[in-house]
């Protein structure tokens, strides 16, 4: 009964039009008034703040802001420069340098949307001028994007890490291959397309360039060296990573290259207090939800249901990629990643498998839904870059999001795809 409630008051809300957090936040109470869960309605504020109330948590407004900060230092077109010198030799150059700089900038961002404001914006105009289809430059500048919350670090495995109590290093760790391999693929993709449609090669390949290049970008660069090594090195957890990266992008922007001012900073810290306050507010309905599912057991009886279903590993791990892919298409990542750790988690300790692998599969899995309709945030926001409607961007959407699909399927069933890093430094 109580599932019912919730899952079927959460997608009756979403029918109506209520935004999503309202929608699950409403479910929940519904449940807890409707329902025979035992739970004062008390439990509603003090669920949302336990929720929100976490030191890991504290890294997702710092890792915003500092890629708000290095966003604004000019830093992405410094990235792009760089992909440019090292592959814009081959046919297709410029896709090939959007996918590069996109990988580049989620080593920064964490984020997929602000991967298509920072390097769609420049990326997708210029390709049109070179002869690029805008609607399939548009489709590779979404599907690119999506390597934001794959490649670390990301704000996507930290909400994971914290929901399941897991190493944020190990997942971080864990999204690298995957996040390398599905790069090479939307290569693939473009260079295909190139052949096909004789794209232009961007420009022929220069050490001096790549030099000139590699020198402009050094210093953006180095935001990864901090993040990543002060985690792994054992100096900072990774919410301390995170402040030290604000620090060091406010330092790059008002005195490195001067592109910040301190008149910018209140635009920047806006920008930043909204998005953090959307994933909170999200994360805060969606814990409520996920406990009083958990009081009432709500988790078990749908992990026995998919159990019970087939025995056979292989079928389980497929019928589970199948329900994140359709949650994915209609409910934001955050609220997924909270709402579903509680219900499958079980599942993938009945069968032996890794939490840190079921992390990453998760994320990658979700992060496919930001790229399909209906909910599709990244999908929207490439379409308004762009000044396309979606239906056109849809219709060359499709390699991409194969790509995705076949690394995804790949890191499923071969687990040491994903984990032979986190195995090499000790998780």
């Amino acid at each position: 009964m109580t599932g019912i409630l919730l899952f079927g008051g959460m997608i009756g809300f979403m029918l109506v039009g209520v935004p999503v957090i309202f929608a699950i936040g409403l479910a929940a109470v519904l449940a807890i008034v409707l329902g025979n869960v035992g739970l004062p309605m008390v439990v509603v504020p003090i669920a949302m703040l336990n929720g929100m109330d976490s030191f890991p948590m504290m890294a997702v407004p710092f890792f915003v802001l500092a890629g708000e900060l290095m966003n604004a230092s000019g830093l992405s077109r410094r990235l792009i420069g760089l992909a440019s010198a090292i592959i814009g030799s081959l046919r297709g150059g410029l896709g090939h340098s959007m996918i590069l700089a996109n990988a580049l900038m989620s080593s920064i961002s964490g984020s997929s949307l602000a991967n298509i404001a920072a390097v769609g914006r420049v990326m997708i105009p210029a390709m049109e001028e070179k002869g690029y289809e805008k609607d399939f430059a548009t489709s590779m500048s979404v599907g690119a994007s999506l390597l934001g919350p794959i490649v670390p670090p990301s704000i996507t495995m930290v909400i994971f890490a914290v929901t399941a109590e897991q190493s944020v290093g190990a997942l971080f760790l864990a999204g690298v291959v995957p996040g390398l391999l599905i790069a090479a693929g939307l290569m693939v993709v473009v260079f295909e397309r190139a052949r096909r449609k004789n794209y232009p090669v961007d420009a022929p390949f220069s050490v001096s360039h790549f030099l000139t290049a590699l020198k402009e970008a050094v210093v953006p660069l180095l935001m990864p060296v901090i993040i990543l090594g002060g985690i792994f090195g054992g100096v900072m957890t990774p919410t301390e990573s995170a402040a030290v990266a604000v620090l060091f992008a406010l330092l790059v922007g008002l005195f490195v290259y001067r592109t910040v001012s301190w008149r910018d900073l209140g635009p920047i810290f806006v920008r930043t207090g909204l998005l953090t306050g959307f994933v909170m507010l999200v994360v805060g309905a969606a814990r409520v939800f996920s406990d009083v599912m958990i009081s009432d057991a709500v988790p078990e009886m749908i992990a026995n249901t998919i159990l019970s279903v087939s025995s056979n590993e292989i079928v389980i791990l497929l019928l589970v990629n199948v329900l994140l892919f359709v949650i994915g298409c209609v409910m934001d990542t955050t609220a997924a990643i909270i709402i579903l750790v509680p219900v499958l988690m079980p599942v993938m300790t009945d069968l032996g498998v890794d939490p840190v692998l079921f992390g990453i599969v998760m994320c990658v899995n979700l992060v496919i839904g930001m790229a399909t309709p209906p909910v599709g945030v990244a999908l929207y926001l490439g379409a308004e870059v762009a000044g396309l409607k979606v239906e056109q961007i849809v219709r060359t959407m499709g390699p991409f999001l194969l790509v995705y699909i076949l690394v995804l399927l790949l890191i499923t069933y071969v687990p040491d795809v994903a984990l032979w890093l986190p195995h090499m430094f000790g998780y």
